[in-house]
């Protein structure tokens, strides 16, 4: 195929049928526009002629051509010239082609889809140029123009001259559309003739305004350069602006607000965003919408939103409510059983793709979450048990934040496994609690971490930004922390006013009119309103429900008194325009719109079907209104939810009820919904357990309310009844009811790990007893709302409040009931840094309880209740722990966790009242009842039996009591804590390193999977020091970091201190220069230096004296051993560096090789007796694990032999120490032994010995990872010219070895 090109006239091109046949397009606009069919193409092939018409017109005005000669213009003076497709065979040059039939031969053979290429002009060549000066004006010029173009569109017909409607119809007196009295005129006769030759009103419009000087439209003038626009915008837009709408469009009333308008350039931003992939790096996108109230946020969403949902996303949409942060994770959990809902349609739909990929999502969450952590998940995602009908829910489990955090995560990446993009948006953000900001942000950025998935995931997030909170500010922060490593992509995107050019749009769009007809309206309406979007939106809905816009059937459009517009008074803001609109509401919408803002911006279908029986529902009930509310852009309605079009709205509406009767409505509300529950019963003189009881939720079979969820009715009752206050009753039997609604909701939400909203019914309670508290009928709810209220503090991290209703207990009931309250006072004060207070209190309560505790903690006090425990214990038959643990009451369980709290705040700070403390909890424990809550004072008696009394099988015992009392218990945040302490401290002496390290991994895993974020971290940094010093590839351990320390910071700065010098460590004998641990502290710490002095003046010994264990690590594997004894000897002068574990192991060893080094280099025999205290503790560690302890062992003992110049026990001892390190994968210290062997041949001159022991030390350093300690070692000794040989790379590393 080739292109051809003719040239004709327009006069020819119109006479012939190619107008009605053939599309054409613009040349410039290589993919047209698509094309009708029938009589609509010759419509919208005579616009675009019409168009290029005017343009070669407009061309030749501009070049001078006097109004004469344009006037006496005719269509065959404008030459077109058009391209077409052809066969090679009949491809023509570029000729003028002047014959009908011949053009009309060549549209019926040959390519349809024809160009217009341009537009020029033809002169006769006899043509007469008027000497005249010039006469005429441009209305002349525009009736020549408009009289061409009616040739275009009406070729054969002529124009009705008025002599001819003798009878004046056409221009009889009609009353204008404005009320401004009656006139005759002309252009009714000519616009009136248009349309009844079937012309489209917009042309008919044109015409007759270019003909009749402007008469039916609102511009006293109408240019060359408006109809220019008029005929791009029918060319462009031709369903909009060309073709006539139907009858509805007319007979309906004309809504704005509804469709999408302006942010051209913000929606295209947000659309590539979302769907263009970031190819080799996909990341999170993160996008952030912000603006003013009104701006039009939720608009520019939801455009994208309907996009990216036609285009295979499953799309999730949340909004926050304003005044009910407290149920702010309802919404967040509520969005992802949203998801989990979406995937059973799917699993319910019948098409074979959806199905597949329902069961292979419930495939990747039963993979990734186990049946504990699923039946938990129920509380929170209802429909995994439609998806995954195996899975059961169980009662009694509750869950934590940070295990909410780990099971969301884990549910949304399994989701996002299954290569189906997920679309997210969560709207007014400003209005979620900070708890709920820190779910979102860790949910997302463990998405971050997920290489595949984060690029499935686009989240968006809508605020206001003049209500930005520091929470808030914190949450941009962490997404944007991740991003620097291509994990995530953060755009923010700010919704200014909009401009003149998007309200014209908006009301070209809405009232199907050109830009020219509507230019004066948008310019006072966009003036009028500053650019605020729904202002602008309720100003023009205001304009139409007053008839100031209204339909014209003469002119027909829609049609305004500029004047009128002009002058008009309106409201100064869009919160007074919105009372005002409200004004104009008949009574039973207001009443309908009152009740539904009671529940904020939305409230559920079903839940106002339940109320259609209310005594105050409006007259016909709800369901009469909400038609006309919706058509009036009042409400949304979707198929669960009615929602207010915007929460300006709601808030106007709710703020106009009078106090009094506001408060009354709430009531009423409550009241009506509690008959459909057991909250309606009478508990004023009941017991609180017997009310409990009988408060039962109903099961929903007396009302045939099923489809509504009862805990769900109990929470919204409860809402609505505190909305009315407490203030608003003076009934003392009313006040405690409504406590007793709040208490049982609020022991419904905590056991959903809503502990906002939990909080807020405790605290709601403990309001309305506020004249009547700790009363006798009173004081059982009392106790149980304060309770309540300190363990959602707890759960949530604020522990300023604690002691408010803690000390409230504390002074109104006895010793036992206040256990409870007490445990969560001393945990609220070491949270708080108060450990000295929190020790002296808890020791204080326990001595209340019969405690034997010396008030002076010496060493033969700490040794003398070591030994009565151990005396106690022989008495205690320890076969029996299993049944002896479910016969254990609740105050015993009570102590034993206040011991477990007192016992954290003396671990802090290392006082000497912990072992003190827990063999006294040990024996209390032995006389009242052993159960997994003591296994925590059993593990630290154990351990100071090791440390103190050096008697390992004692140790062991008491483990095994503790070990044996833990695998029987649940999984949950104590016997998790406790886990942690028995392998830290305890089983570490007994196993193989590498047990160890599996044993924190599964720690680590259990802490997440409960939320014992803290124990989940802390294990987690066990598991990278176990693994360092266990030879594990230092890139590796160095990426594991880097991945773990920012999320460590969050819940434990003091973890992340001291595994950012870990990080330090390793990254040094890596030899990675550009690594920076501490830059996670956003500053604050740049270098060890600065985190060692930052510690001491805090007085934070851990860190202090982990710095400068640091520095002995560093300094003995680079060979300065210098300042690895000074670091050394500052370790050992704090109390905690003697204490057993793993620091001591390695720090012991080490300072043994230092010592006997230091005694060969003449540094004196003091060193040489160093090393043998150091030899013999090592020795006396050997035979709890050989594994672990041997080669170590016997690497001291080479040491000790070349110190005492015993040759050759000295080599067989080297020798072995490098077998037994190779046996159990040690590769670091096969390396050192390997080293300390070369440097004794060397010292004794076995020079080619001495180099063979250096290479293969260099290997095996190497293969750890320490570049940088091999680099030394090769420049130490020259290796480069050595001449001595590589043993074998072999490794045999055993598992379980405890010979």
């Amino acid at each position: 195929m080739s292109v051809s090109t003719i040239s004709l006239s327009v006069q020819t091109l119109i006479e012939s049928e190619c107008l009605s046949t053939n599309a054409l397009s613009f040349a410039q606009d290589p993919s047209g526009q698509p094309q009708p069919n029938g009589s609509p193409l010759r419509i919208l092939n005579a616009v675009k002629l019409s168009l290029m018409l005017t343009k070669a017109f407009s061309q030749c005005k501009n070049d001078g051509k006097s109004n004469h000669e344009l006037g006496s213009l005719g269509l065959d003076n404008f030459i077109i010239k058009v391209q077409y497709s052809v066969d090679q065979s009949r491809a023509r040059g570029d000729q003028l082609l002047s014959s009908v039939d011949e053009l009309n031969a060549i549209a019926s053979t040959d390519d349809n889809q024809w160009k217009l290429v341009d537009m020029g002009m033809k002169y006769s060549d006899n043509a007469e140029i008027s000497s005249e000066s010039e006469e005429g004006t441009s209305g002349t010029i525009l009736q020549s123009l408009g009289n061409l173009l009616h040739a275009i569109f009406s070729p054969k017909d002529a124009l009705v001259p008025e002599a001819q409607d003798p009878n004046g119809f056409l221009g009889e007196e009609i009353e204008t559309a404005q009320g401004g009295g009656k006139r005759r005129s002309a252009n009714k006769s000519l616009f009136h003739q248009l349309i009844q030759k079937g012309l489209p009103i917009s042309v008919c419009r044109l015409l007759s305004d270019l003909i009749d000087g402007g008469a039916n439209s609102d511009h006293s003038e109408i240019s060359v350069d408006h109809v220019i626009q008029d005929l791009e915008q029918m060319t462009s837009l031709p369903d909009l602006f060309l073709y006539d709408p139907d009858d509805e469009f007319f007979a309906s009333t004309i809504h704005f607000g509804q469709k999408f308008y302006g942010r051209l350039n913000e929606l295209a931003k947000l659309l590539e965003i979302t769907t263009v992939t970031n190819v080799g790096q996909p990341g999170l996108e993160t996008i952030f919408v912000s603006g003013l109230p009104g701006s039009g946020k939720t608009h520019l969403v939801d455009a994208v939103r309907n996009f990216v949902s036609n285009i295979g996303f499953m799309v999730l949409t949340a909004k926050f409510k304003r005044g009910m942060e407290y149920s702010s994770k309802e919404i967040v959990t509520t969005l992802m059983d949203e998801m989990v809902s979406n995937i059973v349609r799917m699993k319910e739909s019948g098409n074979d793709a959806d199905v597949d990929y329902s069961r292979r999502v419930a495939r990747a969450i039963t993979g990734a979450l186990d049946e504990v952590s699923l039946s938990t998940l129920v509380d929170f995602v209802p429909n995994i048990q439609s998806l995954i009908p195996q899975v059961t829910k169980k009662e009694g489990l509750g869950c934590t934040h940070w295990q909410l955090i780990f099971l969301l995560s884990k549910l949304l990446r399994s989701v996002l496994s299954q290569e189906r993009k997920i679309f997210m948006a969560l709207d007014d953000l400003q209005w979620a609690d900070p708890s709920t900001l820190g779910l979102i942000s860790e949910v997302l950025i463990s998405i971050c971490h997920c290489p595949e998935e984060r690029g499935r995931l686009v989240f968006v997030g809508m605020y206001r930004d003049n209500e930005v909170s520091d929470d808030l500010i914190s949450f941009f922060k962490s997404l944007v922390t991740v991003e620097g490593g291509n994990n995530a992509y953060v755009t923010n995107v700010e919704l200014s006013s909009l401009s003149l050019d998007d309200v014209t749009k908006m009301i070209m769009s809405e009232l199907r009119l050109t830009r020219r007809m509507v230019s004066g309206l948008a310019d006072v309406v966009h003036k009028r309103s500053h650019g605020h979007a729904l202002f602008a939106v309720q100003l023009l809905n205001s304009l139409v429900s007053d008839s100031i816009i209204a339909y014209s059937p003469m002119l027909h459009r829609f049609h305004w008194d500029q004047n009128k517009i002009s002058t008009l008074k309106t409201a100064d803001s869009v919160a007074c325009l919105i009372v005002f609109n409200l004004t104009l509401l008949s009574m039973e919408e207001i009443q309908c719109l009152r009740i539904i803002s009671c529940f904020g911006i939305q409230v559920q279908s079903d839940l106002l079907e339940l109320l259609e029986d209310f005594k105050l529902a409006p007259q016909g009930g709800f369901k009469s209104c909400l038609h006309d509310l919706v058509n009036q852009g009042i409400i949304e309605v979707d198929s669960t939810l009615i929602v207010f079009a915007h929460d300006l709205i709601q808030e106007q509406v709710y703020e106009g009820i009078p106090l009094k009767e506001r408060r009354q409505l709430h009531c009423d509300i409550a009241t009506f919904l509690s008959s459909r529950t057991s909250l309606d019963f009478n508990s004023a003189n009941e017991r609180i357990d017997t009310v409990m009881s009988q408060l039962g939720l109903s099961d929903g079979t007396d009302s045939g309310d099923s489809s509504i969820d009862t805990s769900s009715l109990i929470s919204t009752a409860t809402s609505q009844i505190n909305n009315a206050g407490p203030e608003f009753f003076s009934d003392k039997a009313q006040l405690i009811r409504f406590a007793s609604w709040n208490l049982l909701a609020g022991k419904d939400a905590a056991e959903k790990s809503s502990f906002k909203a939990a909080l807020h019914f405790y605290k709601n309670g403990v309001a309305f007893l506020a004249n009547h508290l700790w009363l006798k009928d009173t004081s059982e709810l009392c106790l149980k709302l304060h309770e309540g209220a300190t363990f959602s503090l707890s759960a949530l991290g604020e522990n300023g409040p604690i002691p408010t209703y803690a000390n409230a207990i504390l002074n109104n009931v006895n010793l036992d009931d206040s256990l409870v309250a007490e445990y969560y006072l001393i945990g609220s004060l070491t949270a708080s840094g108060k450990c000295k207070e929190a020790i002296a209190r808890g020791l204080a309560v326990l001595r209340r309880l019969n405690f034997d505790i010396a008030a002076t903690p010496n060493p033969m006090a700490i040794m003398q209740a070591i030994q009565q425990a151990e005396k106690e214990s022989s008495m205690y038959n320890f076969s029996q722990l299993s049944e002896d643990q479910k016969r254990v009451d609740t105050k015993t369980r009570n102590v034993m966790k206040l011991v477990e709290a007192t016992s954290a705040s003396c671990y802090l700070v290392a006082s000497p009242f912990l072992p003190l403390l827990n063999a006294a909890a040990v024996r209390y424990s032995l006389q009242n009842g052993v159960c997994e809550d003591s296994a925590s004072a059993f593990t630290i008696f154990a351990y100071f039996e090791i440390f103190l009394t050096q008697s390992f099988e004692s140790g062991r015992k008491w483990g095994n009591v503790a070990k044996t009392l833990l695998e029987d218990a649940a999984l949950c945040p104590a016997t998790t804590r406790a886990r942690l302490k028995f392998y830290t401290f305890v089983n570490f002496w007994f196993v193989p390193l590498k047990e160890s390290i599996k044993h924190m991994e599964d720690v680590e895993d259990m802490g997440y999977k409960v939320g014992e974020i803290e124990s989940a971290d802390m294990a987690q940094m066990h598991r990278y020091k176990y693994s360092f010093f266990g030879g594990e590839q230092l890139s590796l351990l160095s990426q594991a970091l880097d991945n773990s320390l920012r999320s460590m910071a969050k819940s434990s700065v003091v973890l992340a201190k001291m595994s950012a010098l870990d990080k330090d460590l390793i990254d040094t004998l890596g030899g990675v220069k550009s690594s920076n641990p501490y830059a996670i502290f956003d500053g604050e710490i740049g270098n060890r230096q600065i985190l060692l002095n930052d510690a001491q003046s805090k007085g934070l010994n851990n860190i202090v004296e982990a710095a400068h264990l640091h520095n002995v690590f560093l300094s003995f594997w680079m060979d300065d051993y210098e300042e690895a004894v000074k670091s050394s000897d500052i370790a050992m002068s704090f109390p905690s560096a003697k204490m057993p574990g793993v620091k001591l192991v390695y720090h012991i060893f080490y300072r043994g090789i230092i010592a006997y080094q230091l005694h060969r280099q003449g540094k004196g025999e003091k060193w040489l007796d160093e090393g043998n205290k150091m030899l013999d503790q090592v020795e006396t560690w050997v035979k709890n694990s050989k594994p672990l302890f041997e080669n170590k062992l016997v690497l001291l003992k080479a040491e000790q032999d070349a110190s005492m110049c015993n040759f050759l026990p000295a080599k067989e001892s080297y020798e072995l120490s490098i077998k037994l390190a190779r046996d159990n994968g040690y590769i670091n210290e096969q390396g050192l032994a390997y080293e300390r062997m070369g440097k004794y041949l060397m010292s004794i001159v076995e020079v080619p010995e001495a180099e063979s022991c250096f290479l293969n030390a260099h290997r095996c350093y190497l293969q750890w990872g320490a570049k940088a300690k091999a680099d030394k070692l090769w420049e130490d000794w020259n290796l480069g010219s050595s001449t001595g040989r590589l043993e074998p790379c072999t490794t045999s590393i055993k598992h379980k070895r405890n010979e």
